[in-house]
């Protein structure tokens, strides 16, 4: 039987895969410490969960049609001027089930077969067959381990053709924790000004920064805003992965275009989880009590991390990963099979987010502190 091509050829997620085959492991009886997530351990704020109680008790069960709820598209225009200085109206955002496919409808929108979108690698595992299922072609622009990921606007400007649609960023980064500087953003923008093609700006981990950082916005740029697509949502700052909540912010035209896909394939986002997503902004000191404890567990697992002979763990900037570079030639593939044999520690080798370079692996520090405080442990005895 023959399937589609473009579907054909992707694989599944390799972080997934590792979570179910954590999970796996489990239910044989073998000791496995997963730090292979990407969501938080914290439940969602109570007050979120008993909005939406109330929601479903009033009947906020039916469909929701538009582009989202009226109430929450406000809110959230809101939340962008004060905090991102994004300008936009309520009609500029559509209000969609998660992130991702906030990231699928901007690229399923922007480009035609055989269109080419950049993606700086290291890159979230998604980007890449998200865009083969568009029908284009990924390319990718790989960032330097040893010049800290510094975006490189050089190595992009080279591979820019005629074909080429649309570049994906994500910052604060997964899996490197990098997030974008001020330089870094005017020269994207620059870019985007020069050439016209679009940026799709993933900033779902914009609120879990450290160190006095705070996330830049390429969409606040205002000479460039038309041309940029930002993404976010609730699962990571307000830990509700498993809500499904996102949304999409974009210039007029982009919206309308986006919202006919929309139209014929979710129909609308969930009513009673947007009428419940509406007390997020008023959840601001459990939001910022989560990136505190984020941000502890970060200095303990990262200085634990780089006393262990072989391994070297840069300091997050943000999100709630660490980014393990193990002194080895092997492959990141084999190391993490290795450590998982050896020691029951489940993390994402690097292969999969695109550092064939060096041996990378990606371990969530978003766990409970004995979990880390384990899984050290059981890291100090793994001999590479």
């Amino acid at each position: 039987m023959e399937f589609n091509r473009n579907i054909s050829m992707l694989g599944t997620s390799a972080s997934i895969e590792l979570m179910q085959r954590a999970e796996q492991l489990r239910m044989l009886g073998k000791d496995v410490l997963s730090l292979a997530g990407g969501e938080p351990d914290f439940n969602t704020p109570n007050r979120i969960c008993r909005a939406a109680d109330k929601a479903i008790c009033d009947g906020f069960t039916h469909y929701a049609v538009g582009r989202g709820l009226p109430l929450l598209r406000e809110k959230i225009a809101e939340k962008l001027w004060k905090e991102n200085d994004i300008k936009c109206s309520a009609e500029n955002i559509i209000v969609t089930p998660g992130g991702k496919f906030g990231v699928y409808m901007a690229v399923c929108t922007l480009i035609n077969e055989g269109d080419e979108v950049i993606i700086l690698n290291p890159a979230w595992v998604s980007y890449g067959p998200i865009v083969k299922a568009c029908g284009g072609i990924p390319v990718f622009v790989k960032l330097s381990y040893d010049d800290d990921y510094i975006i490189d606007v050089m190595k992009i400007r080279e591979k820019i053709t005629n074909k080429t649609k649309a570049i994906i960023i994500n910052y604060p980064n997964n899996p490197t924790g990098k997030v974008l500087s001020a330089n870094e953003a005017r020269q994207l923008a620059d870019v985007i000004r020069d050439t016209d093609i679009f940026v799709i700006s993933d900033e779902i981990y914009e609120r879990i920064v450290f160190d006095g950082n705070k996330s830049v916005s390429l969409a606040s740029y205002r000479e460039v805003s038309k041309n940029v697509i930002t993404i976010n949502g609730f699962s990571k700052c307000a830990a509700m992965t498993g809500w499904r909540l996102g949304y999409v912010v974009a210039d007029d035209i982009v919206t309308n275009m986006m919202y006919k896909l929309y139209t014929h394939t979710i129909t609308g986002t969930s009513t009673f989880i947007q009428h419940a997503a509406l007390e997020v902004f008023n959840c601001n000191e459990e939001i910022e009590e989560m990136r505190k404890i984020y941000e502890k567990r970060r200095n303990y697992f990262v200085t634990e991390l780089n006393q262990i002979k072989g391994l070297h763990c840069r300091k997050a900037e943000g999100a709630f990963y660490a980014w393990v570079n193990f002194d080895t030639k092997k492959r990141s593939e084999e190391i993490a099979d290795q450590l998982l044999q050896q020691t029951g520690v489940v993390g994402v080798p690097g292969q999969a987010y695109g550092e064939n370079k060096n041996c990378c692996m990606r371990f969530s520090f978003a766990c409970m502190d004995n979990v880390l405080r384990e899984a050290v442990d059981r890291m100090k005895k793994f001999v590479l």
